[in-house]
């Protein structure tokens, strides 16, 4: 097996045995309702091309939370973030949970794009018998997640962008978007210390074509957000520095609703995406509980 299969193996295994343990601490008490498996391209039954579903039952907001899991573009999936999820439907929030085909090499980041906006329009189309309150949709994002929730928020602001790409996004009522340390400048991260095989396994056959990094760099097309964002960063969160670009770059906007939160920790576990993988921490509550408040601010 060649090193690269065999570290996806491997991370996925860590990833899946993570989560085991994570969603011990997180079972479902009735407190909602969870349909999980959810195909969303027709004759296709891949995992991969599934999400999930949680209802809220108490204090229901009528909003609907859609998260896009992180991974590095080559590793994780939907089930990484039940934890996350959990806590918003507690909260009242419906919650779709994405998941979708990721990277080995073969695939572009296109690619998993194309999933994510297969599955939102499935998510609209079907949004009366999947049970999701009313047509408010928010989307948010971690890491890898974070870069497709942003270039998602784009697309919708911009029908130009979108038809470029060759997309047509439902229409649905997007109130705004949210990430946690989120890829931003994507079309210089593959200038980061990448061996030419390790950038050809994170991102795919068109490694080497700096238009195709352009055509869904978040930083480029940043002019075609025009919903509310809020953003999530951490002293350690190894990629800081891309969430500290997108805060520069935002608060040069006086035309949209942004605000972000940076925690302050030397903490073990306080890191990267801290909040989506234990939200149970103070640190992660206090972004979560910003996030929330960010959410129905915007709803009033």
């Amino acid at each position: 097996m060649k090193l690269g299969k065999f570290l996806i193996k491997f991370f996925n295994k860590l990833s899946d045995d993570e989560t085991k343990k994570r969603r011990k601490h997180y079972p479902p008490h009735g407190e909602f309702e969870e349909t999980i498996n959810i195909p969303y391209i027709e004759g296709d039954y891949n995992p991969q091309h599934s999400f999930d579903v949680y209802l809220a039952n108490d204090n229901r907001n009528n909003i609907c939370l859609i998260d896009i899991h992180g991974g590095a573009y080559i590793f994780g999936e939907h089930k990484d973030n039940w934890p996350f999820c959990y806590n918003f439907a507690k909260q009242g929030f419906d919650v779709v949970n994405v998941d979708y085909k990721t990277n080995d090499g073969t695939r572009s980041v296109k690619d998993s794009i194309n999933d994510i906006v297969k599955c939102l329009n499935y998510v609209y189309e079907h949004r009366k018998e999947l049970g999701l309150a009313k047509d408010k949709f928010v989307i948010t994002g971690d890491s890898a997640g974070g870069h497709f929730a942003l270039t998602l928020a784009e697309l919708f602001g911009d029908e130009k962008y979108a038809s470029k790409l060759g997309y047509k996004t439902p229409n649905m009522d997007v109130l705004a978007v949210l990430v946690n340390c989120p890829v931003y400048d994507f079309a210089n991260l593959k200038d980061e210390n990448f061996t030419e095989a390790g950038a050809k396994r994170m991102f795919g056959p068109k490694y080497k074509n700096k238009n195709y990094f352009v055509d869904i760099c978040p930083k480029t097309h940043l002019k075609s957000l025009h919903m509310p964002l809020f953003v999530s960063t951490c002293t350690q969160d190894f990629i800081r520095k891309q969430s500290l670009m997108l805060i520069a770059d935002m608060k040069k906007r006086e035309d949209i609703k942004f605000s972000h939160i940076d925690i302050k920790s030397k903490k073990k576990d306080i890191g990267h995406v801290h909040n989506v993988l234990l939200p149970k921490l103070a640190e992660s509550q206090q972004v979560n509980d910003a996030m929330r408040d960010f959410i129905l601010e915007i709803n009033r």
